[in-house]
C-alpha cells in the first residue's frame, strides 16, 4: 500500500472532517513536519512543548521515552537519563 500524496491527504481531511483547504493544508504540513524529525530534533521539540505546558522534567523525560517508541523514525529505546543527556549534554 502506498502512502497518499499531500494533496490526497488534504482532500481526504476536507471530505472526512469538513476542514477548509487552509485547515487541511496546515494539518498535513504539521503531520509531515513531525515525521521528518530525527530523534534528537523530536526530543528537543517535544521537551520545549511539554515545558511550555508546565510539565516538570522528570515527567517530561518519561513521556518522551514512551512517545518515542511509537514514532515512525527508528529510535533506540531510551531511558529518561539518556533523554536528559541529549537535551542538556
Amino acid at each position: 500500500m502506498r502512502s497518499p500524496s499531500p494533496a490526497e491527504a488534504r482532500a481526504r481531511l476536507k471530505a472526512l472532517l469538513g476542514l477548509s483547504e487552509e485547515q487541511a493544508a496546515r494539518a498535513v504540513d504539521e503531520t509531515l513536519d513531525t515525521f521528518r524529525l530525527d530523534l534528537d530534533e523530536f526530543i528537543a521539540t517535544r521537551h520545549a512543548e511539554l515545558q511550555a505546558e508546565g510539565e516538570d522534567n522528570p515527567r517530561i523525560f518519561d513521556r518522551i521515552a514512551e512517545e518515542s517508541k511509537s514514532m515512525l523514525f527508528r529510535a533506540p529505546e531510551l531511558t529518561p537519563r539518556q533523554i536528559r543527556r541529549r537535551i542538556y549534554g
